[in-house]
């Protein structure tokens, strides 16, 4: 693949009659096929206490996707900081970085992200939810991070290993409070447009007004996720993403916690005028269509926003389905790119 870097964003999904070590499983695959077909980063997410989403431990995740791929760049889509000890993370992420050097993203994410009562099993303090709080834990893992610095809170402690390197940090959000926090520490910013993206301009542009040159970047860096559904007709991409939806309203609206249901399951599925409303502004929200058409709606989300990287979400219940999503998507930048390239004349 070439032009703008394409990465994935994978939260193991579970589907019905699957088992959450079967997601797992299909994670680790998805990600060699990501790394095969040229795709620049592959993140794991991190959710408690969800039947349908099996990516609780992305530390743990990335040392087993970093071992069993060679070039990709793997890393967190992100970690819930407000639930550790940023020292921790610090060493997990350094440890990692040490591992496998130059692959490990750090994506750091402020949000709950647990079903039911799996913050307090977490020990979550709710004051660390609290975003100033959550902007200080941050900067006290970056002082730990890699070689660390003299911003951290014990002159004499470091987070082992200790690195001249350390992984890339990321910050992840929605909103322009962490985008401005991004802005202000010189770290590369990644809008989560697959959860609900109506703040993204006025995000973005306080990232832009925000920024500072830091030893991390010396120019803004935008990454776009966004929710993609690629397949051989739209019609069929469009009954795909049927099962995402569905879970959408159980999740969401109904209080629910099911995994992902078969498309065949749901043609009889009823909906209240309100969750009918919610389906349709997700849709709006989502890009579904041949692998062309997607690839296309993507350059076109990125000449709007002047967003540096994209990363794709893509759940259905068919695991092969979301492989060959991402495949198709492979292909149409792969022949973009083609067509694109100079043509020389034949030697005579």
């Amino acid at each position: 693949m070439a032009s703008i870097p394409m990465n994935i964003l994978c939260q193991s999904p579970v589907s019905e009659g699957m088992t959450q070590r079967d997601a797992v499983r299909h994670t680790l695959t998805l990600a060699k096929d990501a790394e095969a077909l040229g795709y620049h980063r592959f993140w794991v997410a991190e959710h408690h206490s969800d039947a349908a989403l099996a990516s609780a431990s992305p530390e743990v995740l990335i040392a087993a996707i970093a071992a069993q791929t060679q070039r990709i760049k793997v890393g967190s889509g992100g970690v819930l900081l407000p639930y550790y000890k940023p020292f921790k993370v610090a060493e997990q992420f350094n440890l990692l970085e040490a591992l496998f050097p130059g692959r490990i993203d750090l994506g750091l994410g402020r949000s709950g992200g647990s079903e039911h009562e799996a913050p307090k099993a977490l020990g979550l303090d709710p004051r660390r939810m609290h975003p100033s709080a959550a902007f200080e834990a941050i900067d006290e893992l970056l002082a730990w991070l890699g070689p660390g610095s003299d911003a951290r809170p014990f002159a004499g402690t470091s987070a082992s290993p200790s690195l001249p390197e350390s992984a890339e940090p990321w910050i992840l959000g929605t909103s322009p409070a962490s985008a401005t926090y991004a802005g202000k520490r010189g770290l590369p910013y990644t809008f989560g447009g697959f959860l609900d993206p109506r703040a993204l301009v006025e995000t973005l542009g306080a990232y832009h007004r925000a920024f500072q040159p830091s030893p991390w970047l010396d120019r803004p860096r935008v990454n776009l996720a966004w929710y993609v559904q690629a397949a051989e007709s739209e019609e069929e991409a469009q009954r795909l993403t049927s099962s995402s939806e569905h879970w959408f309203v159980e999740t969401l609206l109904r209080g629910q916690n099911p995994r992902f249901q078969a498309p065949e399951t749901l043609r009889g599925a009823t909906y209240s005028m309100m969750e009918k409303m919610a389906i349709q502004m997700r849709r709006s929200f989502a890009i579904l269509g041949t692998g062309a058409q997607v690839y296309d709606q993507l350059m076109a989300l990125q000449r709007k926003y002047h967003v540096d990287e994209l990363t794709l979400v893509t759940i259905c219940f068919d695991p092969e389905a979301r492989r060959a999503s991402y495949r198709l998507i492979a292909e149409a930048q792969g022949q973009s790119h083609s067509a694109s390239q100079p043509r020389h004349a034949s030697p005579l």
